[in-house]
């Protein structure tokens, strides 16, 4: 059976003769009768006074959260006042949107509903592009409408539980609440003290909220929480609505999670950054920093950027799929589906040679055939990954192949050179090629990178990108960094494999290709003298090619070899990438020493880090899948602004988790 804790069951709904939704689920309406888009505006919009709050901004950004996106309306009206306030006048502000719901609309029903409202048409249009997989966890998607940026936060799963997997005692805090769950008579959950305790954690003074509902309980349990309620003249026929502002009682830190994953409390008005290495990893950070206004400047030993393992003329956008149902392989599940739609919105103005093809994961041995099965009955009913048989295989890809296997529609593959180059087009990012970082040194309250020249750079903030590299530096040379080696090889296209459709993968990976050449890959080892022997890797890769398609492979091996490119990749023991801040390793190793001793000891004093020190590496042969979620989740950590990702999938990537396991292991 299905594993329960990855389904999202959608909204049961039925429809009026209006076309207006009712849950069946708790047989309830969703929107008033009289006029759905008024409702928003009177209870939610006007209550929280976000026109007038907008309009004094000055450029910083506005964080709404809510509980409850039914059918998206209140999202799409917010979005639509969010771009009149600043059709005038343009902004660096971000309007960032946190939503939770429990049994989401599906994509037909939202479509269905937003026919009724055309005068949301732009924003209803930008939101079904980018809707997420009914997939339990947090979906960040960015939404541009011209120079008004919108982020919506879609978090699917129990409101309470997804708000306290966002909470970090030093992380952002909420401008104005909308409570629109259902009617407290039929849906207490949603009303508790419990969630009232999560809302106020994620509140500061004089965060404001509203809702349609005035019942008792409603009152009593926001009142118990430090929000000052008053009733208000509710919509339409409605006698009371409630309106509140939070007034910061004595908080403590609510997180579940232990004290050393927590992230450290950034106030940074001097907006400079460093980041060392120009692979994918750097770039990508660079231009998610530079989006919301940081200068930065990328410092690259090579002649240029993306000269290593990050210069593959192609790259695939890979999903490792788990048959398990833990973080890490949410985390992996979610960070694909993060690099997709990234990739999907990127590639609209800039060309970095993406081919939204498909991608078919080959079962090559009854092991992985279990592995795939186990883990597609833990994600049934999703768009974006299905079971193929070995006749729906052949079909989708094109070529001759026995066996079955998994198929992601919409992974595909692009050229990283090309996107490296085109996230560096920033007026806000400067670049230093043929400089190599040799020092860091923390000086008066700001980092100071010396190079080969004994030039210096300065920048309170410093990201180390520089994969393996990273050990070259006193402050990050204690993380267990490893080294692969890979190889591309380029074929000459011939009648056969020229009939590929999409990419196939399995413990290689072909890519179908150009009008004059194709690509093979997927060797990585360890031997680094295996590695210099081109051919001997070249024979090694057609062998793998050869497990996955007998007769492609013979196809390949008839035809010269036209060019290779052997890159070397950065890991990690667990293979997990390092995203985060760097501890200070002598300080940390003090604080938690208890844990050799009891690895089950609980700690309430944080980690001491680096002061503005991040590292962002060790991504492997998942660099062009896991890169854009990793850039996104530094610059907010950076920015105090709501992560892409949930605590639990961040512990699994914070830095400081090899400190703490060697810790309990007794190894230090």
């Amino acid at each position: 059976m299905p594993n329960q804790e990855n389904i999202i069951k959608p909204a049961r709904l039925s429809w009026d003769d209006s076309g207006n939704p009712y849950s069946e689920d708790y047989q309830d309406i969703y929107y008033a009768k009289a006029d759905a888009l008024a409702e928003s505006s009177y209870i939610f919009l006007a209550a929280n006074n976000l026109a007038e709050r907008w309009q004094q901004l000055s450029n910083k950004n506005f964080i709404i959260g809510e509980c409850g996106f039914g059918g998206g309306l209140n999202f799409l009206n917010t979005c639509k006042l969010w771009c009149e306030i600043f059709k005038k006048n343009s902004t660096n502000s971000t309007l960032y949107y946190l939503t939770c719901d429990l049994h989401p609309f599906t994509k037909d029903d939202l479509t269905y509903l937003h026919q009724k409202y055309p005068e949301l048409g732009t924003y209803s249009d930008a939101l079904l592009k980018i809707y997420p997989p009914l997939l339990s966890g947090i979906h960040s998607r960015d939404l541009n409408f011209g120079d008004k940026k919108v982020v919506l936060i879609f978090m699917l799963g129990n409101a309470t539980e997804m708000f306290e997997q966002i909470y970090q005692a030093n992380g952002f805090r909420v401008d104005a609440w909308y409570l629109d769950g259902f009617s407290p008579l039929l849906n207490s959950n949603m009303w508790d003290k419990l969630l009232c305790s999560a809302l106020a954690a994620l509140s500061k003074a004089e965060t404001t909220l509203s809702t349609y509902s005035a019942a008792g309980l409603v009152k009593k349990s926001l009142r118990r929480n430090g929000f000052t309620i008053e009733r208000k003249t509710g919509f339409a026929n409605k006698r009371h609505m409630l309106v509140g502002k939070y007034n910061p009682i004595d908080q403590q830190n609510n997180s579940r999670q232990p004290a050393w994953f927590h992230i450290p409390n950034i106030n940074q008005d001097d907006k400079r950054a460093i980041i060392i290495g120009a692979g994918l990893a750097g770039c990508s950070t660079a231009s998610e920093l530079a989006q919301t206004g940081w200068q930065v400047t990328l410092i690259e030993r090579e002649p240029k950027i993306a000269n290593k393992a990050s210069g593959n003329p192609k790259g695939i956008v890979y999903c490792k799929l788990s048959n398990s149902t833990d973080a890490i392989a949410n985390y992996y599940l979610h960070s694909f589906l993060f690099a997709v739609d990234h990739y999907e919105q990127f590639s609209k103005s800039n060309d970095i040679g993406w081919q939204s093809c498909g991608l078919v994961q080959i079962a090559f041995d009854e092991r992985e055939k279990k592995r795939q099965i186990q883990a597609i009955n833990k994600l049934s009913n999703l768009s974006f990954v299905r079971h193929l048989n070995s006749q729906e295989v052949n079909k989708i890809s094109g070529v001759n192949i026995d066996n079955e296997g998994l198929f992601f529609p919409y992974s595909g593959f692009l050229n990283p050179r090309a996107l490296c180059n085109a996230y560096t087009q920033h007026n806000n990012i400067s670049c230093l090629t043929n400089t190599e970082a040799l020092n860091l040194n923390f000086k008066n309250n700001i980092w100071q990178v010396e190079d080969s020249s004994a030039n210096i750079v300065q920048a309170p903030i410093v990201i180390i990108a520089n994969s393996h590299d990273a050990s070259n530096f006193q402050q990050s040379r204690h993380y267990p960094l490893t080294k692969s080696f890979g190889q591309i090889d380029q074929y000459p296209v011939t009648e056969l494999n020229s009939s590929l459709n999409c990419v196939v993968c399995g413990k290689g990976y072909v890519l179908p290709g150009s009008s004059d050449s194709q690509f093979i890959g997927g060797i990585t080892n360890t031997d680094k003298a295996l590695a210099t022997n081109i051919r001997a890797v070249a024979e090694k890769n057609l062998e793998l090619v050869k497990s996955m398609s007998p007769s492609l492979a013979k196809d390949y091996g008839k035809n010269v070899l036209t060019k290779s490119r052997t890159g070397v990749r950065c890991s990690s023991p667990d293979y997990l990438p390092l995203i985060g801040p760097v501890e200070n390793k002598e300080q940390c190793q003090d604080i938690y020493a208890g844990l050799s001793r009891n690895a089950k000891k609980d700690f309430t004093q944080m980690a001491e880090h680096q002061t503005g020190l991040f590292i962002n590496v060790a991504h492997g042969s998942h660099g062009l899948s896991s890169t854009p979620v990793a850039a996104k989740y530094l610059t907010n950590l950076i920015n105090k602004s709501p992560l892409p990702l949930s605590n639990a999938n961040a512990n699994c990537l914070h830095p400081i988790r090899y400190l703490i396991s060697n810790l309990k292991k007794q190894l230090l």
